[in-house]
């Protein structure tokens, strides 16, 4: 499987979020928008993945195909040069830790750009990138069952919605071979 690089949409680029940048964005926000390049919008993450960086620095630090894709990718609208979120790729372990043929895919946008579309451009860019890698099978992600506008980008992009559980709806997609 080859590293994650940076992804172009029409609208936005997708800069794959490895340790390098995890380590600015632990150090602060400005240290991040040096580094990138850019400005950054508020509340371009929520404060549970932000105080989460030090253990998927770990986490990258552990893994080495985790760390070559990188937790996701930082979303950047193309045309304001503006950090405005994060789509996540998490790629889930067999019993012994090894990687399997699957992932977990989520992601957030600032709110001052939601529901115009970027949370599915973003989402379904890594999808398609993720699946074009070999022996990658299956993508999954989940939902609360009240998200309306979550629910709304996962049909959008394609993906099945396969059970409902009390607090989150799991939705998958599996590659045509």
């Amino acid at each position: 499987m080859k590293a994650l690089e940076k992804l172009v949409t029409e609208r936005l680029y997708l800069v794959p979020l490895k340790l390098e940048l995890l380590k600015a964005a632990i150090i602060g926000i400005d240290e991040l928008a040096t580094i990138l390049g850019v400005k950054v919008a508020a509340d371009w993450a929520e404060q549970e993945l932000i105080q989460a960086f030090p253990d998927i620095a770990n986490i990258l630090l552990q893994f080495p195909l985790q760390n070559e894709w990188g937790w996701g990718s930082l979303i950047i609208h193309q045309t304001e040069n503006t950090l405005i979120g994060h789509v996540m790729i998490k790629i889930i372990p067999d019993v012994t830790g090894l990687p399997t043929d699957a992932v977990e895919i989520g992601y957030q946008v600032a709110p001052l750009y939601r529901r115009q579309g970027y949370a599915s451009e973003a989402t379904k860019a890594m999808m398609d990138w993720t699946l074009s890698q070999p022996g990658m099978q299956t993508v999954t992600a989940g939902c609360a069952p009240d998200n309306i506008a979550s629910k709304r980008v996962l049909e959008k992009i394609g993906m099945n919605l396969i059970e409902a559980r009390e607090k989150v709806l799991v939705w998958k997609l599996s590659r045509v071979c």
